[in-house]
């Protein structure tokens, strides 16, 4: 196995960029999801909720993150660190976040056409996930449940040939493509190194209707969540990826090798 693709997403549940390389941390590749939206409450904002957050592009030009919707596009800068302090709620997790500003939220708001606002983890943002196993617990970005979610290639090739209309892997939203010649075989993985980065799978990934819309136009469907849960389904869930930890940070890059390690 070795990486086909790296994919950061940097805010919840909008587009994602694809790198050549990466600063593996262990809250999530550098950059990757520290922005969320929020309503008035404070609470998260995604694609379960508003489609239409997938038809937001990123990209990153130094200091600075883009955000283009159609023709309308909005600079951010990712060395923000002061800010008014939100309290914001993720799942069952209560982190303090910084607001990004009033231009932000207004230009988020008219295009959703909601009210929400644009907060961003500082250095002081601390989110704590525990885990079923060694290290027992991680920081977290503003991901879901994981800093990161690895696919294996030969996976969705499997899904695909189950489906009457192949999809494609951004439907998943993995950070980590591995370029896999039998489906799953990432979940027979526990300790692993890239480029000498420490990592290690902690359990499957349960999926949402997330992988119900398409990234490229927002439209929803049944699939290909309806083919995975004739047999990707235990007990209640559906089951496609790996939730991953980092347990020492560096750089990893396309092409590099898994190297299974104890």
């Amino acid at each position: 196995m070795k990486i086909s693709q790296l994919i950061i997403y940097p805010i919840k549940g909008m587009g994602g960029i694809e790198l050549a390389s990466s600063k593996a941390m262990e809250r999530g590749f550098e950059n990757d999801r520290r922005y969320m939206l929020v309503d008035n409450n404070g609470k998260f904002l995604s694609q379960r909720v508003i489609p239409k957050m997938a038809l937001f592009g990123c990209s990153i030009q130094g200091e600075i993150l883009k955000i283009q919707y159609e023709d309308q596009q909005i600079d951010l800068n990712i060395n923000q660190e002061e800010g008014k302090i939100l309290n914001t709620k993720v799942w069952n997790h209560s982190v303090d976040a910084i607001e990004v500003g009033t231009i932000a939220n207004e230009w988020f708001s008219e295009l959703l056409g909601q009210d929400c606002k644009l907060v961003k983890m500082n250095k002081q943002t601390k989110r704590k996930k525990s885990l079923i196993k060694a290290p027992r617990s991680t920081q977290l970005s503003f991901a879901d449940g994981y800093p990161y979610l690895a696919l294996g290639t030969a996976s969705l090739k499997e899904l695909n040939e189950k489906l009457d209309t192949p999809v494609t892997i951004d439907r998943f939203r993995a950070n980590i493509i591995l370029e896999t010649k039998i489906g799953h075989e990432e979940e027979e993985v526990d300790k692993f190194t890239l480029s000498g980065v420490k990592f290690r799978m902690i359990k499957p990934c349960a999926r949402c209707q997330v992988v119900t819309i398409d990234q490229k136009n927002a439209s929803t469907s049944k699939e290909p969540l309806k083919t995975l849960a004739t047999y990707r389904k235990k007990a209640n869930n559906i089951y496609f990826g790996m939730n991953v930890v980092c347990l020492e940070e560096g750089i990893v890059n396309v092409g590099d090798e898994l190297i299974i390690s104890s």
